[in-house]
């Protein structure tokens, strides 16, 4: 399958820093760029190996401050009445090297919900830090990636100079011949050829690999001569714990990830299953992720989760910018559903990358079987005396060899950076501006307690389940009509006086549980209203996948009419009731039920 193969990570992030390199060269602006790059004055010299958490130390120290400055000033630099999509393709700047739809939308959700992040928030402390932060993390992944070409690199070198130098001297041979001669038989001009087209192969795979650790070198700093690179860990255990489910990060992201702060700014409770609801209502063409439930090749979820991704994203910055050309009075409402949408795409943004992980690990195994078989056939005609055209044949399996290894580097880092990615959209921020003023080594060790216990113990912190208060009183919900009336906005910000006096929020309360037991006796379970007839049908499907026990349950769809307006009730019969706990059950997760 190799969809995640070969993909060029953070290559806008290199270009930035690609871009502040070469005016480092100009002596007019280097007082200027001394005073604004705090934390790579002086680079350190390398001391011993350098692993990836030495490198994505240097990464993001030595480059953070000019990327975070160009990343702020792309952010707000849009001009009014942009399209979206020209707004999330100007902040990307470039594509991924590789085809791949599902990794190119969610590199566009991730722009538009780091866009929304610092456009919806009034804070510019918290905005320039969540810039900082941001930038960090990309260049953390970018190091991630980089050391593993530089690794990779440095060892095919070696390999691909020596068949070089072999294949050479063969090639040489055979020209001193013809020249002696003056003459070659039909076979010896096919393999002289022959020789020339892998020399030429192996010519530009040495030059990829070549440029792979120049980057590297220019990312951290530092000049090739000094570089020792150690990689026997961190990649090779790179494994997705399978008790760690998409819903798992997705609530660490709920509690930990700085866009859920911005709802403090809006005086506004969210909860968990709130913002799970909300991705599952306004997107029911797609299937609710269970990871476990499905093959994650298929290519119709594939498709559909990419379409998804890149949907949301545009809508998001299509409500960010509505808010910010918003009248003052109608910012607060915008700013509200432009904040929910954004909620929506950061749990979208962790099933992607979710997915992402498990194709790189999908495809590493192919393609670890297919380097094993190779090799294996290789070696067993390593030492034989061949023919011309079987000598030949030899070498080029030994190129496509060398490309497979190639691929097979590719992807182990690639699997690393997508996990590492993951660990950053559930909330995982390892990177301050008091921990980058350290030495280097000091901030390897950081690093590495980081990765390994921090981020353990913010996965394992996220509670199960959360706890929803108890409403005093829901008996206004209980009405024949309550769904239509907040489908008109009747009730909808009203409150209502409980036997105690005390005023509870309407759209709170509708999901109060029901306590008296005469309810289970109800024969009517009413789970929508809509104006739409189709979409009753939508919400039943989806109903259906979301619980278990609606599997083999048959709705039916009533036609009514309140005020005037036609509405489309989604509604179970029972003669035997039985429907209180499931009732609960919806309402516990925020979904709309009635018993009558």
């Amino acid at each position: 399958m190799n969809k995640f193969v070969n993909v060029t990570c953070m290559l806008s992030v290199l270009a930035l820093i690609a871009g502040c390199a070469s005016s480092e060269k100009k002596e007019t602006n280097r007082k200027i760029e001394v005073e604004e790059l705090v934390f790579a004055r002086e680079p350190e010299p390398i001391r011993g190996k350098l692993d990836v958490y030495g490198s994505m130390a240097r990464g993001v120290k030595y480059n953070v401050d000019v990327a975070a400055k160009e990343t702020s000033k792309k952010l707000f630099e849009s001009k009014q009445g942009m399209s979206p999509q020209n707004i999330i393709q100007n902040m990307m700047n470039v594509k991924s090297a590789r085809n791949n739809p599902l990794y190119d939308s969610l590199r566009a959700l991730d722009y538009a919900v780091f866009y929304a992040l610092v456009n919806l928030s009034g804070d510019r402390g918290f905005i320039d830090a969540n810039v900082f932060a941001k930038t960090s993390q990309n260049l953390a992944l970018a190091s991630i990636k980089a050391h593993k070409n530089a690794l990779f690199g440095e060892k095919q070198l070696k390999e691909i100079k020596r068949l070089m130098d072999k294949e050479q001297k063969k090639l040489n041979d055979i020209k001193a011949k013809e020249e002696r001669t003056g003459r070659l038989t039909e076979a010896e001009l096919s393999y002289k050829k022959g020789l020339e087209v892998a020399l030429l192969k192996l010519k530009e795979m040495y030059e990829t690999q070549a440029l792979a650790v120049a980057e590297y070198a220019h990312l951290i700093r530092a000049e090739e001569k000094d570089l020792k690179l150690e990689g026997r860990t961190f990649y090779e255990l790179e494994d997705l714990d399978k008790k760690l489910t998409v819903q798992m990060f997705q609530r660490s992201a709920f509690h930990n990830r700085a866009e859920f702060n911005i709802a403090k700014e809006l005086a506004r409770t969210y909860r968990f299953k709130e913002v799970e609801y909300n991705l599952l209502k306004r997107y029911p063409e797609v299937e609710r992720l269970n990871i476990n439930g499905y093959d994650v090749e298929d290519e119709v979820y594939a498709e559909n989760l990419e379409k998804r991704a890149y949907t949301q994203a545009l809508k998001l910055v299509e409500k960010t910018e509505a808010y910010k050309a918003a009248k003052e009075a109608d910012k607060n409402s915008l700013r509200v559903q432009a904040f929910d949408e954004m909620g929506i795409a950061v749990f979208t943004q962790i099933e992607v990358a979710y997915n992402l992980v498990r194709l790189s690990e999908i495809d590493y195994a192919l393609i670890s079987k297919q380097v094993a078989d190779l090799k294996k056939n290789v070696k067993q005609r390593e030492y034989r005396r061949l023919g011309y055209e079987d000598a030949l044949n030899l070498l080029n399996d030994k190129i496509k060899l060398l490309n497979l290894e190639n691929e097979q580097s590719q992807i182990l880092a690639e699997k690393a950076l997508s996990l590492r990615a993951l660990y950053f959209y559930a909330g995982f921020s390892p990177f301050t501006k008091a921990l980058l003023k350290n030495s280097d080594k000091d901030i390897v060790i950081d690093l590495r307690a980081a990765f390994n216990k921090d981020m353990v113990e913010m996965l394992a912190g996220i509670p199960e389940e959360e706890a929803y208060e108890e409403k005093i009183s829901n008996n206004w919900a209980k009405k024949e009509n309550w769904l239509e009336e907040l489908m008109e906005n009747k009730p909808a910000s009203k409150t209502v006086s409980s036997p105690k006096n005390v005023s509870v929020a309407v759209d709170d309360d509708i999901f109060a549980p029901y306590t008296n037991p005469l309810y289970d006796k109800k024969k009517v379970m009413q789970l929508g209203s809509y104006v739409e007839r189709k979409n009753a049908d939508m919400e039943w499907k989806m109903l259906q996948e979301l619980y278990p026990e609606f599997k083999q349950k048959t709705p039916e769809v009533i036609r009514a009419r309140v005020d005037g307006q036609v509405f489309y009730r989604l509604v179970l019969h029972s003669e035997n009731g039985g429907f209180m706990a499931i009732c609960n059950k919806l309402r516990a997760d925020r979904v709309q039920c009635l018993l009558r």
